[in-house]
């Protein structure tokens, strides 16, 4: 399209400068007749300079073109812009973006070069940020749907039990229960459930890992977050294999019930399992399954 209109153009130019050496020739040839018959040529003010005119068509026709050219290349760029707007607003994806730009904008139709000598993405004022932007939204995306992630627990919840053991010390904090290591009496606010040394440990309900840490009583422990203030703490465990802020669900794998501390030398291996709500101790027994 763009070498038929430059052969109408040439066509036109080649048809003005016949017309004008015509008309030049014309005009030479009345100028000798009139020198052979002894008048002598006057300057009235009206004398035009062909070969000026001549010059001038040939600077008007490229303003002509350019013209046209740059009016076609505004046009385009108003499409792309257009089409990049649809794209964001369908919550169109990086690799979208870079498709059309590339499909739609050549090194032909710009007047400067990509960012990048070889790149496919050519650099339109606005876009790179635009990606930039997509990028950073569709990550935040991915934060907040895993914070938002709403973890719910209620009185009447039924809860697993951690270990397949029989239950050594009930919960207690209405009257003190005697522990054989320490020789005395004093409230329990955990359940112990008797355990063999390597017994698999289980989450007992959806949770969030609130926190895992080592106590001197208690060994190693685990905080789960169950959601509306209830939390619940393993303890006297070994290779742990969860992580801190990691959500768990129901039956998942939590560790192993470790070696006895020197607090629990006499009742044996076990596994201290305390429930509490907004800070405060209450008895699970009745939660589990």
């Amino acid at each position: 399209m763009r070498r038929n209109r430059k052969n109408s153009i040439k066509k036109e130019r080649i048809i003005m400068l016949v017309s004008s050496a015509f008309v030049l020739t014309a005009l030479t040839m009345t100028g000798i007749y009139m020198k052979n018959n002894n008048k002598e040529a006057q300057d009235d003010g009206y004398t035009l300079d062909f070969t000026a005119m001549e010059d001038n068509a040939d600077n008007k026709f490229e303003e002509i073109a350019q013209n046209k050219q740059d009016t076609e290349q505004i046009a385009q760029n108003e499409q792309n812009t257009k089409q990049i707007a649809q794209n964001q607003t369908g919550n169109t994806t990086l690799d979208n973006i870079g498709e059309a730009i590339q499909e739609e904008v050549t090194e032909d139709d710009l007047d400067y070069m990509p960012l990048e000598a070889g790149s496919a993405l050519v650099e339109i004022p606005g876009v790179t940020n635009l990606a930039e932007d997509l990028v950073e939204n569709e990550a935040e995306l991915g934060e907040s749907a895993v914070s938002e992630e709403v973890l719910s627990f209620a009185e009447g919840d039924a809860l697993l039990r951690p270990v397949s053991g029989e239950i050594l010390m009930s919960y207690s904090m209405d009257k003190s229960i005697y522990f054989a290591t320490l020789d005395q009496y004093k409230y329990n606010p955990a359940v112990i459930f008797s355990a063999a040394e390597g017994t698999e440990v289980v989450v007992c309900a959806e949770a969030q890992v609130a926190q895992i840490f080592e106590d001197e009583e208690i060994g190693n422990a685990v905080t789960l977050d169950l959601g509306d203030g209830y939390q619940v703490t393993y303890g006297q465990l070994s290779e742990i294999n969860v992580s801190e802020g990691e959500y768990v669900d129901a039956g998942d794998s939590l560790g192993i019930v470790a070696a006895p501390t020197k607090y629990y030398s006499i009742e044996g291996s076990n596994l201290y399992f305390e429930m509490t709500k907004d800070g405060v101790s209450v008895n699970p027994e009745g939660m589990l399954q």
